[in-house]
């Protein structure tokens, strides 16, 4: 990547660049990283040991909690644009975010080095700022998450999962399997297969083998 597309690539991804000096700039661009990651990798992220602030510039990526027992409950996606929460949030002083990430796409993303961008954001306050609005946003998705999972029924919440998977395909054609969305709510396969196969009877899908197709939106939404 050029420098003049760095420069792009980071404007855009931090409402603060203006507000950086030409030198603060100057070392985000020449130390900016690059990470790639093929479709399927699992990594772990966990404690304080992250490479440093990454912006996602292609594919997907699915944040997740793994219980004891094997169990998994997605917490929100990254796509193209996003910064990832995991590597903002090891700038902040006894925070530790435990969570794994699936690259759900071929992923490339960029990062500017945790010791650099910590030390940038020491000396400004709209950096500190701007991380701090990043994680508390954060943080209130995943609030609202566990809001649904302790005080909605599963039919919403699967309701919810398929308007979300047909927002990322775009149409309401999706190549999805029952695990992605068992995992994804949090359940076992078992309970997603018989409330779609009811989602079926009651006009809403069609199912087929590894694919379903949203046919009535407006029952969906209802739900």
């Amino acid at each position: 990547m050029e420098q003049v597309e760095k420069e792009q690539l980071l404007s855009q991804a931090f409402p603060f660049w203006s507000k950086l000096t030409k030198e603060e700039q100057e070392q985000m661009v020449d130390q900016l990283g690059k990470i790639q990651r093929k479709k399927g990798e699992i990594q772990y992220h966990g404690g304080q040991n992250c490479s440093g602030v990454e912006v996602i510039v292609k594919g997907r990526q699915r944040i997740f909690l793994t219980s004891p027992n094997g169990g998994e409950i997605t917490l929100y996606r990254l796509l193209p644009g996003d910064v990832c929460i995991l590597s903002a949030a090891c700038m902040i002083k006894n925070l530790n975010l435990e969570t794994h990430v699936e690259y759900e796409e071929d992923t490339t993303a960029y990062y500017v080095p945790k010791q650099l961008f910590k030390a940038i954001s020491d000396q400004n306050a709209q950096v500190k700022e701007y991380v701090l609005e990043l994680v508390s946003e954060k943080f209130s998705d995943v609030m609202w998450l566990f809001n649904q999972y302790m005080f909605s029924n599963m039919a919403k919440r699967l309701a919810d999962a398929l308007l979300e998977h047909r927002a990322l395909a775009g149409n309401d054609h999706l190549s999805i399997t029952h695990e992605i969305l068992a995992k994804d709510l949090g359940t076992a396969r078992e309970v997603v297969t018989r409330l779609l196969k009811q989602f079926q009877i009651d006009g809403i899908v069609h199912l087929s083998r590894g694919e379903i197709h949203i046919t009535d939106m407006n029952k969906l939404l209802q739900i």
